[in-house]
C-alpha cells in the first residue's frame, strides 16, 4: 500500500465520470469545489474525466486537455462498445489503465482521489496501485455495489444489493443502453430459467461466446469490485446510510470513513440579506428530471392543492437523460399555469435561483445519498 507524501507540495489527480460544462450534477460540483480547495492550499491538481465513452469507432483512448474555471482538465474519449466485452470494460477497462499508468507517471502523482469511477472504470484505481500511488475513493452513489448505481430495480422497487444474479441481469437489460438489444428475449424467459442460464455462464467456456461472455462479466462484477476496493487506502462515504449499504454488500468496514461533503460557501455572500419579495409561496425542484428523483411526485402533489393561494412550482434540471420520462411528465406541467419547467441553469447562478425559492422539494424515490443541492439550500 502506498504512503501519502508529507511534503508541503503535492500533485493530486481527481477522477470523475463526467465534468463541466457538459455535465453539471452534484458529483461534478463536488469535484470542482474540491479541486479549487486543493489549489488554494497551493497543491497541483488535475481533473481526469470521461468526455465520451461512445466516441469514434475504436476502444483506443483519445485525450485532450483544457482549463475549466482555472482547473486543468484531462478529457478522455473512447468507444466502450468496441471493446471485446463492453460489460466488463464498463467496470474495468485495460485501455484506460494503460493510458493512466503513463499519465500518472509523467504527472508524478502523489495521490489519486476518485470522486466517481464511472465511465473511466476501476482502471483509475488499478493504474495507481500498480504504480504504488495512494488512492482515496469517494462513494457518491452505489456504483461499487450496483451495476446501475442506484439500488433501484427495473420494476422500480428498492434493492438491498446484488443478492440475486438474475435480478441484476434484468436491471442491466432494462436500464442500461448496452442491454436493450436483449430485452425482447429476456421478457419471454421465466426467472428460474434466467437463474439456470446465468449459472451456466459461470463456466469458463462462456468466454468464447459474445453473449455469454457479457453475462459472465456481469456475474464477476461484485467480486472484482470488492477486490479492487480492498486495494484502496480509504473509502469515503458521505453518510452512515451509504456506509452501511457498502458493508452489507461486502466492503470492509475498516476501509470506510464517514465524512459529509464539503461545499464552497463564497457564493452565499452574493445572496441579498433581504430575500426576493413575493406575495405567494414559491416551491422549487432542482435536480435531474428522472423518475428516481421524483419530480412527478412534486407536480402531482402541487396539482392536488385545493387552495394554492397563488403558490408556484418551478422545476429546474436536465431533461435529456430521461427524455421519455419528461415526455410523459410534460402534459402534467403544462396543465397548470402555476407550474413552470425552467430547464438547466449554470451553477454560477445557484445563489440567484435559491434566493427566489421558499421551499425546496426533494421527493426522491431511490436511496438518495447526500445531494449537494440540499447542503446549498
Amino acid at each position: 500500500m502506498g504512503t501519502i507524501s508529507r511534503c508541503a507540495f503535492m500533485r493530486i489527480i481527481l477522477t470523475v465520470h463526467a465534468f463541466f460544462p457538459h455535465s453539471t450534477f452534484g458529483t461534478e460540483v463536488y469535484t470542482l469545489a474540491l479541486a479549487r480547495q486543493i489549489q488554494r492550499r497551493r497543491h497541483r491538481v488535475t481533473v481526469m474525466t470521461c468526455e465520451s465513452n461512445r466516441w469514434g469507432d475504436s476502444p483506443e483512448i483519445s485525450a485532450h486537455q483544457d482549463v475549466w474555471q482555472g482547473v486543468n482538465v484531462q478529457r478522455l474519449s473512447f468507444n466502450v462498445l468496441r471493446t471485446p466485452n463492453p460489460v466488463r470494460y464498463d467496470y474495468y477497462n485495460p485501455y484506460i489503465e494503460t493510458y493512466l499508468q503513463e499519465f500518472y507517471s509523467s504527472y508524478k502523482a502523489d495521490l489519486v482521489h476518485v470522486c466517481h469511477p464511472g465511465n473511466l472504470s476501476t482502471a483509475v484505481i488499478t493504474a495507481a496501485k500498480k504504480l504504488g500511488i495512494p488512492v482515496v475513493t469517494a462513494a457518491t452513489d452505489f456504483w461499487y455495489i450496483c451495476p446501475t448505481s442506484q439500488l433501484l430495480r427495473y420494476d422500480r422497487n428498492l434493492c438491498p444489493g446484488p443478492i440475486h444474479p438474475a435480478q441484476c441481469l434484468l436491471c442491466y437489460v432494462y436500464q442500461r443502453k448496452m442491454g436493450q438489444r436483449y430485452r425482447r428475449l429476456i421478457d419471454r424467459l421465466p426467472i428460474r430459467v434466467l437463474n439456470w442460464g446465468m449459472q451456466i455462464c459461470r463456466l469458463p467456456w462462456a468466454e468464447y461466446n459474445w453473449h455469454t461472455r457479457m453475462v459472465r462479466a456481469l456475474l464477476q462484477r461484485r467480486e472484482w469490485m470488492l477486490q479492487t476496493l480492498e486495494t484502496t487506502d480509504r473509502v469515503i462515504s458521505p453518510s452512515r446510510f451509504l456506509r452501511d449499504r457498502l458493508v452489507e454488500n461486502g466492503v470492509q468496514a475498516d476501509k470506510i470513513v464517514v465524512s459529509a461533503h464539503g461545499i464552497e460557501t463564497e457564493w452565499v455572500q452574493s445572496v441579498p440579506r433581504v430575500r426576493q419579495p413575493s406575495e405567494h409561496l414559491r416551491f422549487a425542484f432542482i435536480g435531474m428530471v428522472g423518475w428516481h428523483k421524483g419530480p412527478h411526485i412534486a407536480v402531482q402533489a402541487f396539482n392536488r392543492l385545493r387552495h394554492p393561494n397563488g403558490a408556484t412550482l418551478t422545476l429546474y434540471g436536465d431533461n435529456q437523460h430521461f427524455a421519455d420520462y419528461f415526455h410523459e411528465l410534460k402534459p402534467q406541467i403544462e396543465s397548470n399555469s402555476s407550474i413552470t419547467y425552467a430547464g438547466r441553469f449554470p451553477h454560477s447562478q445557484i445563489a440567484k435561483i435559491l434566493s427566489g425559492v421558499d421551499v425546496l422539494l426533494m421527493p426522491s424515490l431511490w436511496y438518495e445519498n447526500t445531494p449537494v443541492i440540499m447542503y446549498e439550500a
